[in-house]
């Protein structure tokens, strides 16, 4: 006995491969910042792709060289999203996703520890078989910053600093997508 899908069921089949991929550009995004993986952004992102984060915005060529700046000073970069909200219109998508981002800056204490608050605005869109994201907007609901009184480097556990791809533990498909 063959079973054939109903044209719902397809639509159904067809949306949740959408979904899937929009959630694997999201994934990939937090994973490129996070190991400065910068060569990723052209994988994640069309090239003509509009950034927002609030202190600067533009096309990638403008913006990305700040950012890289920016998460490059940070010696931990920890962005980590909540499940995202996917509105699908047709090759068209919104996904809205909420965010905590840790980062330590080094200084002559122990380091100081800024955690942001807020939510990332995205829109995806689906040129050909391929979708990546086409605009970025970064909303911050709150930051904190505190001054560690103790250098935790030397601790019993593996810190998270200074992640690249060169990294001894950096994910091997960051240099194969």
């Amino acid at each position: 006995m063959t079973n054939i899908l109903t044209q719902d069921e397809l639509v159904r089949v067809r949306r949740l491969f959408a979904e899937s991929d929009i959630r694997d550009l999201l994934s990939a995004y937090t994973d490129a910042v996070d190991w400065a993986d910068w060569q990723a952004m052209d994988r994640i992102f069309w090239p003509d792709a509009i950034l927002d984060y609030g202190f600067c915005k533009g096309d990638q060529t403008t913006v990305m060289p700040v950012i890289v700046a920016l998460e490059e000073s940070y010696r931990r970069r920890l962005h980590m999203f909540g499940m995202p909200r996917i509105h699908l219109n047709g090759d068209q998508a919104r996904a809205d996703a909420c965010s905590v981002i840790v980062t330590r800056t080094d200084n002559d204490g122990g380091g100081v520890d800024d955690t942001f608050w807020g939510r990332y605005l995205f829109t995806a869109e689906r040129r050909g078989d391929v979708w990546r994201l086409s605009s970025l907007t970064y909303l911050l609901n709150l930051i904190d910053s505190r001054q560690r009184d103790s250098d935790d480097r030397d601790g019993p556990v593996i810190m998270a600093d200074d992640l690249s791809p060169s990294h001894p533990h950096a994910p091997k498909t960051a240099a194969s997508h």
